[in-house]
């Protein structure tokens, strides 16, 4: 069963404007079991933002008939997911004790942990599962893998060294540095996580 999971992070955009205003946010999806990047995108921390990089996520995991997409806090993940994977209910699958008509697509759970909930599970399904749709365990819910990529994103690329003069200067450049990094990451490095000498992209084959 693949398993997706969303994430964003953050840096400097020609001026050193707030983070709400900035252009410097990039909404990035990796597949948990394979490393293997699936898409990434760069600008304004807005609807379209998120629209567009769930869009190619989901390009990439729609033909699975089972998926977990999980995420971190962020419910616009969600929302944009909802416009792609959902469907009404045909009357046999539709039990009166259900109450529900519009749902996700049969084998897709979503779910997102919520940051800062201090004494809290802080697990959150998203919207409302196909009644023939197993759910996760909540110990499953994380996008910590999503986190590690985040982590080394930064440290790899110069452009998210935000003490540094390399901050991206336009979104295009951010876009060509980040589309160079997955090229980097799911063919040319082998990952700790998998077998020695495996790149994500080798993983599934």
């Amino acid at each position: 069963m693949p398993h997706y999971q969303g994430d964003e992070i953050y840096t400097r955009v020609g001026e050193n404007l707030p983070p709400n205003d900035s252009e410097g946010w990039t909404v990035h999806f990796i597949e948990r079991a394979t490393r293997y990047w699936i898409a990434a995108q760069a600008g304004q921390k807005q609807d379209e933002l998120f629209h567009q990089g769930t869009a190619s996520a989901w390009s990439w995991a729609a033909p699975a008939e089972f998926i977990r997409w999980f995420s971190d806090g962020e419910r616009r993940y969600g929302t944009s997911l909802w416009r792609l994977a959902s469907v009404p209910l045909s009357p046999g699958e539709a039990h009166p004790d259900y109450g529900r008509r519009k749902v996700w697509r049969e084998g897709l759970d979503v779910a997102m942990k919520i940051k800062g909930l201090q004494g809290h599970k802080g697990i959150e399904w998203v919207k409302v599962e196909h009644p023939f749709t197993a759910i996760s365990p909540e110990h499953e819910v994380h996008a910590n893998h999503n986190e590690a990529q985040s982590s080394a994103l930064r440290r790899r690329a110069s452009a998210y060294r935000r003490r540094q003069n390399l901050y991206a200067k336009r979104v295009a450049g951010l876009q060509r540095v980040l589309d160079m990094q997955r090229l980097v990451h799911n063919w040319v490095r082998p990952h700790w996580g998998l077998e020695k000498n495996t790149t994500p992209a080798i993983a599934p084959g």
